[in-house]
């Protein structure tokens, strides 16, 4: 991964009232991931994160590509969208292979058309044998690859019990509104019109 990936993004419904971990909160982990496309069933459960600001807004506006923007698109479960800066220890990035390397692909065995398929039994598939190579070693940690939305955009998986203590800050959530240029953006690439 580059040293750019070393910091990411999340996008989520924020209570500055919540507690670390639990739901509405920068770091909390929705339970039942199943659907994702490289997760792996709970065990365990994976972080996705984004590596700009706009990419973490794009993932939680895309069910609404091609429409007129409301309000309602910022919030969720009752709370306004926030965007929180997530930094990645490098002792955790250097065990993320980035498979969008050729050499790294061809490393590990993979192809980038089965990486890209939309049969998630196959992509999460990719992801449990990644995550079982690390076993002894920790390493690979995750992966990083292209977003479905854009390949302008890139996503850093983290398998969660391979990330060790103090390698996953969660830095201040800040709120998002409608004219924020990270969200002037995402709307852009996601065919969203303002007016």
């Amino acid at each position: 991964m580059s040293e750019a990936a070393r910091k990411a993004w999340r996008c989520f419904p924020w209570d500055p009232g919540a507690r670390d971990g639990t739901p509405f909160s920068s770091s909390y982990l929705p339970p039942g991931q199943t659907i994702g496309r490289f997760d792996l069933q709970d065990r365990p459960p994976v972080r996705y994160l984004a590596e700009s600001p706009d990419h973490a807004l794009g993932e939680a506006l895309g069910p609404f590509r091609g429409t007129r923007f409301r309000s309602a698109y910022l919030r969720q479960g009752g709370h306004q969208f926030a965007l929180v800066e997530v930094s990645l220890a490098p002792s955790l990035v250097a065990r993320i292979p980035d498979c969008t390397d050729p050499e790294v692909l061809k490393a590990l065995g993979l192809q980038p058309d089965e990486l890209a398929h939309h049969d998630r039994s196959l992509t999460q598939a990719i992801a449990r044998r990644l995550h079982d190579l690390g076993a002894a070693t920790g390493s690979p940690s995750g992966l990083r690859w292209w977003s479905a939305l854009t390949g302008a955009w890139h996503t850093v998986v983290v398998f969660t019990d391979r990330a060790r203590p103090g390698e996953v800050k969660f830095g201040a959530p800040e709120h998002l509104r409608e004219t924020d240029p990270q969200v002037v953006r995402a709307l852009s690439v996601l065919g969203i019109r303002r007016y």
